[in-house]
């Protein structure tokens, strides 16, 4: 029986790869479908096809493995590190399992006897924290004017609104007072 590998649900860019030892003629044989590619990995749930790659090492051979995985699979070279020559001195089929497949879901994954761990590789991540501080006074906290309170209109100023008030409803009622006079 396979070494079981477990997933967490949290996992995020990690790409693991995997060496199938069987014949080219076998591998096309037994995988027809997806769910034939799934079983290979003898997942307890499903996986997301579109972030799983099962191919021959040959059809690669222009990049190479290790290649593939950083320019295609955006792996750091730092995570392949010593893995590098194994990498690249594989053949036959390898299938290649981003974190993605999994859904962020938690899965327990036991390979078939014929699949082998090569490694399981991180990808790059965005740093997102800040590379240098600002030391421009608007950037400190509690730095913006306070907010200014609208006073109430004077007793003045309402007197002077309602003043205009009746003299323009005086105006309309005199021009309508002409108008129907005339």
């Amino acid at each position: 029986m396979s070494a079981q590998i477990h997933v967490p649900a949290s996992e995020q860019g990690l790409v693991r790869v995997f060496a199938l030892s069987m014949p080219s003629e076998e591998v096309s044989e037994r995988v027809k479908t997806v769910e034939e590619t799934f079983a290979l990995l003898g997942p307890d749930g499903p996986l997301d096809n579109a972030h799983i790659a099962l191919f021959e090492v040959a059809d690669i051979q222009e990049i190479g493995l290790t290649e593939y995985l950083v320019e295609g699979g955006d792996v750091t070279e730092e995570t392949i590190g010593t893995d590098q020559a194994k990498l690249n001195s594989l053949d036959g089929w390898v299938m290649v399992v981003y974190s993605r497949a999994f859904g962020q879901k938690a899965m327990t994954l036991t390979p078939i006897p014929e699949m082998t761990l090569i490694g399981t590789y991180g990808q790059h991540r965005t740093d997102w924290q800040a590379k240098e501080n600002i030391e421009s006074d608007s950037a400190k906290p509690y730095s913006a004017p306070p907010e200014t309170v609208k006073k109430k209109p004077s007793d003045a100023a309402m007197s002077g609104r309602v003043a205009t008030l009746v003299l323009l409803v005086l105006a309309v009622f005199t021009a309508v007072f002409i108008w129907i006079a005339g």
